[in-house]
């Protein structure tokens, strides 16, 4: 009998079936989408480790966290909006009731509305079915801010202090002891005889990549590669500016964080070191503030990241092709904290209880 049982156990790890008993996830990247995850195969029991580099300025602790309901210049709601909201308005508020943290507020966005084709296009949403619920009344601009035509009031939206959450995140792993602070490449990951991934002294039945635009220089994943594109954000005190109302957004964005206030973004789609705010970007940015901002400002610093720009904005996360039980989770671009808790709770499922991913979010095609 105890013959039959190890045979058994034996053959479900050479066919790559794991109960949740044998199963441990490595997840290599702690950023958003690394964190996310993590938090998800916690909630349904399952063992994981994560391992990340040392804290480097990344796309997930420079990004501003906005979540906006109405984007582009047409004003639509983004992919799988319904689901993505649903999720994420509960992830982020019980995150900071388990962890004793805040990162997560609601709070308005006035979207510059600068043409009169602008101004229709608005007006057609605050009566369209799929809009409605978010496209707000105008208003005028805050005392000491030059804005352009009028500002559209977007419910709905809010702002995620990123940082401030996977550092928590990270403490909290950390001290249950399943955090490892290192650089993971490829090549470390050695596959054993006994069907499991051996890396750092530990075991593992799946790998997932969530390491941001990085994922395309994997030798195994060029076609994540996408266009990433570098960002830049300025770090101000704006000291005649005592409005604190909500994001203000007119291409660029504006949002205050508690401390202080926060600028940007800025893409470029060419760009040499990712962690390195550029000379042209800042020079962009505070052209701007200048236009708009009458009051005194002073610069805290300048910080930049690359985004994982894959099918514009629109996550990745499935079975990597060709490598067995190795994943990514990828491609957030500038929405990750919209689409993040959503894609990260598909990808967990699928994981610890083999439920099907949706067919948007497989890798598979960017193969073809």
């Amino acid at each position: 009998m105890e013959y039959y049982r190890l045979s058994f156990h034996l053959f479900r790890l050479m066919s790559g079936s794991f109960s949740q008993q044998v199963m441990k996830v490595l997840i290599i990247g702690q950023g958003i989408a690394g964190s996310c995850l993590a938090w998800e195969l916690k909630r349904r029991g399952a063992d994981f480790t994560i391992a990340d580099r040392p804290i480097a300025e990344t796309a997930s602790r420079v990004a501003a966290g906005l979540v906006n309901p109405l984007t582009g210049r047409a004003f639509r709601p983004g992919w799988r909006q319904e689901e993505c909201f649903s999720a994420l308005s509960s992830f982020y508020p019980e995150t900071e009731r388990e962890l004793g943290g805040s990162w997560w507020q609601k709070t308005p966005i006035f979207r510059e509305l600068e043409t009169e084709d602008q101004l229709e296009i608005w007006q057609e949403r605050q009566t369209a079915p799929e809009s409605c619920s978010y496209a707000g009344p105008l208003f005028p601009w805050p005392e000491h801010w030059e804005g352009k035509g009028q500002a559209a009031y977007t419910r709905g939206s809010g702002v995620l202090h990123v940082e401030t959450m996977v550092n928590a995140m990270r403490r909290f792993f950390s001290e249950q002891g399943r955090f490892v602070e290192a650089e993971v490449a490829a090549g470390d990951i050695q596959p054993g005889a006994d069907g499991f991934f051996h890396w750092c002294g530990d075991s593992f039945s799946h790998i997932v990549w969530c390491t941001g635009w990085e994922a395309g220089m994997h030798p195994d994943m060029a076609p994540l590669k996408g266009r990433p594109s570098k960002g830049t954000i300025l770090d101000l005190e704006l000291k005649d500016m005592e409005w604190h109302a909500g994001i203000l957004h007119f291409g660029h964005w504006l949002v205050h964080n508690g401390f202080f206030w926060r600028f940007g973004a800025t893409y470029a789609w060419a760009w040499d070191a990712p962690g390195v705010p550029e000379a042209p970007a800042v020079q962009e940015l505070m052209l701007d503030m200048v236009k708009r901002y009458s009051g005194e400002m002073n610069v805290i610093r300048a910080r930049a990241a690359v985004r994982p720009i894959i099918r514009r904005s629109q996550p990745v996360a499935g079975p990597i092709p060709g490598l067995e039980r190795q994943f990514v989770f990828s491609g957030l671009g500038s929405k990750g904290v919209t689409t993040s808790p959503w894609t990260a709770a598909q990808l967990a499922e699928h994981l610890v209880h083999g439920t099907e991913l949706p067919p948007d979010l497989l890798p598979a095609a960017l193969w073809k």
